[in-house]
């Protein structure tokens, strides 16, 4: 990596009112211009350090006092919920989320939250995602919330527009007037709506190699800014070591040209959860002569029956009971009836088919089929004679 991408490795020393990140990466940490109530897009390809900087970033508004909320659906800030304010959420298939509560809640609390939804199916996770910003910005708390959405390219993606598009837009776009800040992350710029990254004031940039992405970023960044310069930066983010980052901030930057290089702290309080499987063979695991005795599944621990959480008999009831941690305090939330488009349950069938050995299945012939083969035939049969007749004419001839 060139001289002009090398960043700072000394440790910063954080200040009681800033947001520090890294030795040159800092931020207010209160007022008008606080980091809570911006926007932040958080990017670089797997393994590039966007999670830990995420990570970082939370610890700092731990440390300062300032609340976040975290949508986690990698589960890569599982260790987050081990600090003091800190809780975790994690909903199993078949519950649900009272966001309007929850939201309720933060008012009257400082603690802040992880949302675990790691094995939810994607739809349900736009749920979540999408009523919990529609109730943010109704609640109008009147002070500062930071929402992090991890993988936010299947929330607000470059192409079609689940149900979380147009609620996470919105907070975007009015959160800072109410105190409300966001950071999206993903790994795919390109992949990111680019109505929700206009909205971003802080762009933390890691290693980014694939061509699309890049293209995405210099149309992003080169707005008020030397594009040659820009030119530069990319080229030495594909080329970035782990942990160095291009923040372009020109609300905060704007006396060094709206950008700095340098290097995300690296001495976490949390454990970071955020890391890849490490793939072995099973074959050392096991002697040759040795069976191998697996444990059935069914003996695994049910997510539902995690502490805090109403266990499920089955996923095709009417109403489904609803994740009631300890951040929500005591008082037992009321069962959520679903409408009509939300329904799970199990149609009956309207008449009980029963088969036995000497039932027979009869094929019922296709209408289309019934008519066309006939047509068919009697064509064949036409133009074979057609055909005859010209032959023998020929003869007689």
């Amino acid at each position: 990596m060139s001289d002009f991408m090398t960043a700072p490795t000394t440790e910063a020393f954080p200040t009681p009112s800033e947001v520090c990140l890294g030795h040159k990466l800092r931020f207010p940490a209160y007022g008008e211009d606080s980091l809570i109530s911006n926007v932040l897009f958080i990017t670089g390809k797997r393994g590039s350090g966007k999670s830990w900087t995420a990570g970082v970033m939370m610890e700092e508004f731990h440390r300062l006092g300032l609340q976040f909320v975290c949508f986690d659906p990698l589960n890569a800030h599982g260790g987050i919920d081990s600090l003091p304010r800190v809780e975790s959420l994690k909903p199993a298939i078949g519950q649900s989320i009272d966001m309007k509560s929850l939201v309720e809640r933060l008012r009257t609390t400082d603690k802040s939250l992880i949302i675990a939804m790691g094995g939810l199916p994607l739809l349900k996770q736009q749920e979540l995602v999408g009523d919990y910003c529609e109730a943010l910005i109704s609640a109008r708390l009147g002070k500062g919330i930071h929402t992090v959405l991890e993988e936010c390219q299947d929330f607000v993606p470059q192409m079609g527009r689940p149900i979380s598009f147009d609620p996470i837009v919105r907070l975007c776009k009015l959160g800072r007037a109410l105190g409300y800040g966001g950071s999206l992350v993903s790994q795919r710029p390109a992949g990111v709506n680019k109505e929700a990254l206009s909205q971003a004031s802080v762009y933390l940039v890691h290693n980014v190699i694939n061509n699309r992405d890049l293209k995405t970023l210099d149309e992003q960044l080169s707005f008020g800014t030397d594009k040659r310069l820009i030119k530069k930066i990319l080229n030495g983010i594909a080329s970035a070591r782990k942990g160095e980052c291009v923040a372009y901030a020109p609300e905060f930057f704007r006396d060094r040209g709206y950008l700095v290089i340098d290097k995300i702290r690296s001495d976490r309080q949390a454990k970071h959860t955020g890391h890849n499987i490490d793939v072995q063979s099973s074959m050392g695991s096991h002697d040759a002569d040795t069976e191998s005795v697996d444990e059935p599944f069914n003996s695994i621990t049910s997510a539902s029956e995690l502490s805090g959480f109403a266990r499920q008999s089955s996923p095709f009831t009417e109403k489904m009971p609803l994740a009631s941690p300890a951040f929500l305090g005591d008082e037992p939330f009321q069962e959520m009836t679903l409408n009509d488009n939300d329904r799970w349950e199990a149609t009956e069938p309207e008449h009980n088919i029963e088969y036995d050995s000497e039932t027979k299945l009869e094929m019922i012939p296709n209408n289309k089929t019934t008519i066309w083969v006939p047509v068919a035939a009697v064509g064949g049969i036409g133009l074979t004679a057609a055909l005859m007749m010209v032959v023998m004419k020929g003869f007689t001839r």
